[in-house]
């Protein structure tokens, strides 16, 4: 497998309290405590890696060299400020391994890390880069503390890493086979860190606990490219537009829009502090109050894949231009805020 040379050094402009540039610098800055954890599961994913030779290029473990590329520790520290330091769950949090690869973006020709990275408290995937007027958003799927049966816990963790992941963007240089070897990968160094969590001899900080905003919810489902809110002007004209197909109720609040526009008008789903409302092109509104919908029935329809179904006879339309991924974090999104999880 070959990666994409070129690489410059990290020009990232880190959410972080310290100023590190290296792998060594970080752990130095760590307490005593923590840094022998992070030793002990940096020496663990080295041993999990060399398990699996054929995918070598694509698994970088910090403070281990690469067996391929020269740069390996500089690479894996930029994924690492991409991926866990721009947006850190905690000051002190371990980066575990990193299972990916790196780009160049077409218009700055910067680099920007791609994959799977693990850390001591969640799977960050990243899977977009930056275009000129959005940008490329990391997911994270969160471990929970006390997990009964580690093994299972980080299978399922895996896989809404992998099945969620936008593979197009790898082009030739990832195939099938090496997809499910990051698969077992990543099922076996989530596993290793959850068991570690529950070893009292070297105790991990609790587990990260998402964000209970709606905001701050979509931006950790990766949704912020494809979702508009009423208090941004850029985006005025539109909901002046949405709001004469789609009337809302006295009061009632918009969350979060998920919507587009044709010469037709504009149509698309949206959430709010009441209601689940949609439109498609051509018909008539959808309305389900958001206290009858009971979030284990919400899912994608199984025979149309921009369509999410809510409750029995409620399916409501998102835009077709989101991605099987988008609609599937909608609906995670949707579950959580009918729970009452978000709001």
């Amino acid at each position: 497998m070959a990666r994409l040379r070129g690489l410059t050094e990290p020009t990232f402009n880190l959410s972080y309290a310290r100023s590190v540039d290296s792998i060594d610098m970080y752990v130095s800055s760590l307490p005593p405590q923590r840094a022998a954890v992070f030793a002990q599961l940096a020496a663990g994913a080295s041993e999990l890696a060399a398990q699996k030779p054929d995918i070598q290029d694509f698994v970088f473990v910090p403070g281990h060299a690469h067996p391929t590329w020269d740069d390996g520790q500089s690479v894996l520290w930029r994924a690492i400020e991409q991926m866990m330091l721009a947006s850190p769950a905690g000051d002190d949090e371990l980066p575990v391994i990193w299972v990916g690869y790196d780009v160049a973006t077409r218009f700055t020709n910067k680099r920007e890390a791609q994959g799977f990275l693990v850390t001591d408290r969640r799977l960050i995937v990243k899977d977009d880069v930056d275009l000129v007027f959005s940008k490329g958003e990391a997911r994270q799927y969160p471990f929970a503390a006390g997990v009964a049966d580690a093994a299972d816990a980080a299978r399922a963790i895996a896989s809404q890493g992998i099945d969620g992941y936008d593979w197009n963007g790898a082009g030739s240089l990832v195939d099938e086979e090496d997809v499910e070897w990051f698969r077992e990968l990543l099922v076996a160094a989530i596993t290793m860190t959850l068991e570690a969590g529950t070893n009292a001899d070297t105790p991990l900080v609790a587990a990260l606990t998402t964000a209970s905003d709606i905001r701050g919810r979509v931006k950790e489902l990766g949704l912020s490219p494809a979702v508009k809110y009423a208090d941004d002007k850029t985006h005025a004209k539109h909901f002046a537009k949405f709001a004469k197909k789609m009337p809302l109720d006295a009061g009632e609040e918009i969350l979060a829009c998920f919507s587009a526009s044709t010469l037709a008008g504009p149509y698309g789903l949206v959430l709010t502090d009441r209601r689940l409302r949609s439109r498609d092109l051509g018909e008539a509104p959808v309305t389900t109050p958001r206290s009858v919908i009971e979030p284990a029935a919400v899912r994608v329809n199984p025979a149309n894949g921009s369509q999410i179904l809510v409750a029995p006879g409620d399916a409501h339309d998102v835009p077709s231009h989101l991605s099987a991924r988008e609609v599937s974090a909608l609906v995670t999104l949707i579950q959580e805020w009918a729970g009452g999880r978000v709001g």
